[in-house]
């Protein structure tokens, strides 16, 4: 299965306490088995269970590609090793960065896949050369929908991207060229526009939120590239 609703301890804003690529998931630390249980069979790669700050909001704190890991410069050394560790054990050569900037919440802040990535406009050029190094993939600076939390209203993989309602067609063009995707407008959790908090998403599934409704998941579906 590509697609599941699922709660967090009766929360269906996945988004804020997670986060995939193509080759991991960073998930909160205690969710019952049976819910990583259905993470690993949608998102079809390793979890790892972690704090951030000692924080559960590790969707809003962390942004990934399959390449490397940015994360708050104050997150604590035995989170830091215990990521990277999980890592080296799966096989996997990612970088985990803590990037010090005045901006923390780069879950928000921040769009990437393997292509390229959006990032707020309060981020400075400095921040976006930064990244663009540790992700390795071009870096634009802008909002959607009059937005800057990029990340919290958008989700994009290698498969495609899903954003806030009110993004204009522009948008949705300039958007298409730069993580090379196609991208649809939609909501989740029954009316909700913040897309990215809502959900988590790779390129082999997606886990929305328990309130999500039929209509908003064959969008989600159609969005990402699980349909056709």
């Amino acid at each position: 299965m590509h697609i599941e609703r699922l709660d967090f301890e009766n929360s269906p804003y996945l988004g804020v306490f997670g986060l995939a690529s193509d080759n991991f998931a960073l998930i909160r630390e205690g969710l019952q088995e049976k819910k990583l249980d259905v993470l690993r069979e949608v998102l079809k790669v390793p979890i790892i269970e972690t704090s951030i700050m000692k924080s559960r909001i590790v969707g809003i704190f962390a942004v990934a590609n399959s390449r490397a890991i940015v994360v708050p410069y104050y997150i604590w050394d035995t989170e830091l090793e215990k990521i990277r560790t999980t890592l080296r054990e799966n096989g996997f050569d990612v970088s985990v960065e803590p990037v010090l900037s005045k901006l923390t919440a780069f879950g928000n802040l921040i769009l990437v896949n393997d292509k390229a990535a959006l990032i707020s406009a309060k981020f400075t050029r400095e921040e976006a050369k930064q990244f663009e190094d540790i992700f390795d993939v071009e870096v634009e600076r802008g909002i959607i929908a009059n937005y800057h939390a990029v990340g919290s209203v958008g989700i994009v993989t290698n498969k495609g991207g899903l954003v806030h309602p009110e993004a204009t067609d522009e948008e949705l063009e300039w958007l298409e060229g730069l993580f090379k995707v196609d991208f649809y407008v939609g909501t989740a959790n029954m009316g909700v526009p913040f897309v990215g908090s809502c959900m988590i998403a790779n390129s082999f599934g997606v886990v929305v939120g328990h309130l999500t409704t039929g209509p908003e998941i064959v969008k989600i579906e159609e969005a990402l590239g699980f349909l056709g």
